[in-house]
């Protein structure tokens, strides 16, 4: 199906809460609660569920693990942060995963907040040297994956000799790259190596010429065809209109100092999507953080990341969501608060309007 649609969930490993920035509210992360959205998310009509990487997240590649094993087709969309794990080790790792889990993976390419983020790491590159080592990364793990011959590879941040990987993918050719970002160094990287290319929210005429940007790089590498694009959204969804404004209203109320916070930290201060997200709070300060009709900027005052929320009734949420389909999306991967609520909510009273384009029937 070529106008088949894909949704993914999101699993918050730093803890949840019904309103941001309200320690009362704060759910801490356990398992029970990673499982709990999981499984929310799985009945709710979600193929896969992005895993977050930060400071104050559980360890991505653990977490997945023990939300595979808990339950039953729900993808996990995992973090591959190069420079972090050697590439030949990273795709002895993907392959396992992908082969025990029955191909429930995805590879969600990062190449972290900024310098300060990966120091801590032990990685010290800059911002467009880490995408060249995202590039080598993949291009050597695709190669081990691919060739039947143990695979040499010299470049500039990795060299392998001899390396040969088993088990192979059970998904051929590999489990699905993602990869976010709007600088030319992660649309370069993201044109020759991803299969989903995943922009944060934005207004719709404002995502498409980004599309079209990047689907002219792909088509450079021969590869026009084999990307799509998606969106990477949050999302709240009542009955009324006036009582979903009525809840954005309330998430946000009670983080007056962690917006004063967020103004003044570096945090993603390296990331272009970050900044994208801050100029789009400043635009829409002086109209209620309105970007658009059933589209708003108040989370992005509160915390990094996307922050672009989709908030209305369900026929608005829906039709809000089929104007990134017209620009060419085929994937969303969203998320709201609490995650387990929203994600009961979103499939319940938005899943049926795309039951028919669904490429994984629920």
């Amino acid at each position: 199906m070529d106008d088949a649609l894909r949704f993914g969930w999101f699993i918050p490993t730093y803890g949840d809460s019904s309103t941001i920035g309200d320690p009362a509210n704060h759910e801490s992360p356990s398992l029970e609660l990673f499982e709990r959205v999981a499984r929310s998310a799985e009945t709710a009509g979600f193929e896969y569920a992005l895993v977050p990487v930060a400071t104050e997240c559980y360890e991505a590649w653990i977490s997945c693990a023990m939300m595979a094993a808990r339950t039953e087709r729900l993808k996990m969309l995992v973090a591959a942060r190069p420079g972090l794990i050697q590439p030949t080790l990273t795709a002895k790792m993907i392959s396992t995963f992908d082969q025990l889990s029955g191909g429930r993976l995805c590879i969600n390419l990062i190449a972290g907040g900024g310098y300060a983020e990966m120091a801590a790491d032990g990685v010290f590159y800059e911002h467009d040297e880490r995408y060249e080592a995202m590039d080598e990364t993949v291009t050597i793990m695709k190669d081990v994956w691919a060739e039947s011959a143990p695979v040499t590879f010299e470049g500039k941040f990795f060299q392998v000799e001899n390396a040969v990987v088993r088990p192979r993918p059970l998904q051929q050719p590999h489990p699905p790259f993602y990869l976010g970002g709007i600088s030319p160094a992660a649309r370069e990287v993201g044109a020759k190596h991803a299969d989903v290319y995943l922009l944060w929210g934005d207004r719709a005429d404002r995502i498409k010429p980004e599309i079209e940007d990047i689907r002219a790089r792909a088509a450079a590498h021969g590869r026009a065809d084999q990307l799509k694009f998606g969106m990477r959204l949050q999302v709240l969804v009542r009955e009324t209109e006036e009582e979903a404004w009525e809840a954005a209203d309330r998430l946000i109320a009670p983080a007056a100092e962690k917006l004063k916070k967020r103004r003044e930290s570096g945090m993603g201060a390296e990331s272009h999507a970050d900044a994208r997200m801050r100029a789009i709070a400043a635009e829409t300060a002086g109209d209620d953080y309105r970007l658009d009709t059933h589209l708003w900027a108040g989370i992005t005052t509160v915390r990094h990341g996307a922050g672009v929320m989709v908030v209305g009734n369900p026929e608005q949420v829906a039709s809000t969501l089929d104007e990134f389909v017209d620009i060419g999306c085929s994937e969303f991967c969203l998320s709201g608060y609490p995650h387990d609520e929203e994600a009961d909510r979103f499939g319940q009273m938005v899943m049926p309007y795309f039951e028919s384009r669904l490429a994984t029937p629920r």
